[in-house]
């Protein structure tokens, strides 16, 4: 009933955002849409965070600090920071097993 869509970041390419969601407008009855938007305060990068079994790495200068990086991904269905609010073993597991839908230009 509820699909979750997760994507690189896409916005050299709205249009296929746009395709995905006119698709699945009477065909899904709930469609989420998940981009990264992760931010790193020292390098500035802005995208995907590495999720590696310790827990988040900028993935330009390898920064995991909590007090340095914002780190936002679905956690059971809500956006969440699990930098500064760490989840359970198993949902970060979960997390780092996604696959992107479409392929994006980091």
């Amino acid at each position: 009933y509820i699909h979750y869509c997760e994507y690189p970041k896409l916005t050299h390419n709205t249009k296929a955002l746009e395709a995905v969601w006119d698709y699945s407008y009477d065909k899904v009855s709930y469609l989420g849409t998940n981009a990264p938007i992760d931010k790193c305060y020292e390098c500035g990068f802005e995208g995907d965070f590495k999720t590696t079994a310790h827990g988040y790495e900028c993935p330009h200068c390898g920064n995991h600090d909590p007090d340095t990086v914002d780190v936002v991904k679905r956690t059971g269905g809500y956006l969440g920071n699990p930098v500064q609010r760490p989840t359970i073993e198993g949902r970060h597991k979960e997390i780092a097993a996604r696959v992107k839908h479409m392929k994006g230009n980091e």
